[in-house]
Order: structure tokens, then sequence, then C-alpha cells
């Protein structure tokens, strides 16, 4: 996974409380990394602020580029986007924390929906360090 690209999205209904966040992921306290200490990200993390849907961010949004020998992003990625326990099409997944203490870690159900995204020809480009 050293070499994976995702992209995650927020939807929220205070478009301040988004600002917050963006500022807070371009300009973190402390030292941001990706599951272990050696992966820093790079590059810009907050992308732009869109109003709409989630659906509709992942669809302006372009793929990162894929690393590696011959590798290409999928023309049609998967997303997988939170939903309320009872929508059309939701799943449930038993990963949600509850606690994190070594002896007792425990998770609860959260629901989600799976879908495939076409993204748009003028999508939004990223900022990628190599």
């Amino acid at each position: 996974m050293a070499d994976a690209a995702f992209v995650a999205a927020l939807q929220h209904p205070d478009r301040a409380f988004l600002e917050t966040v963006a500022t807070a992921l371009e300009r973190p306290k402390r030292l941001l990394w990706l599951g272990r200490k050696s992966c820093p990200p790079s590059g810009t993390l907050a992308g732009p602020l869109d109003g709409g849907t989630i659906e509709d961010a992942y669809r302006s949004t372009a793929l990162l580029p894929s690393q590696g020998v011959g590798a290409r992003p999928s023309p049609r990625p998967w997303a997988w986007i939170e939903a309320e326990p009872g929508t059309a099409g939701a799943a449930p997944v038993p990963d949600q924390p509850v606690t994190f203490d070594a002896d007792r870690r425990t998770h609860t159900t959260r629901w989600e929906t799976r879908t495939r995204v076409t993204i748009a020809e003028n999508a939004t480009e990223w900022d990628v360090i190599p």
C-alpha cells in the first residue's frame, strides 16, 4: 500500500466547519503520517470546497496518478459512502471503533453504500509532489 493513492471526502452542512478541517489538514499542529511515521503525506491534502454531495465531489475530482510501471487509475473507481441505517443499497460494516483499549478493543456497526464513480472530463487536478 506504500504506492496507493486515495481520495476522501467530507460532507457537512456548515461550510465554516469544512474550512476549519481543510486548514487543519494543510497546516497541522503536529506531523501527519499515513499509517507509519515513515509515511508522511506529500502534496495537497485538502482539495477544493465544493457545494453538493460527496458523490458530486468524487465525480468532479481527478484521480490521483498511479505509481509503478504500467500503472493506470481505474476509469470507474469505487466509492464507499457512509449512509444512514435503512438507506436503499446500504450495507452494515462492523468496523466503527468504540474503544482502542488493547485489552478490550470493540467495534460497532456503521452503514455504507458502495458505488462506481465516473470522473468528469474537466475534473479538478491535484498538486502531487513525486
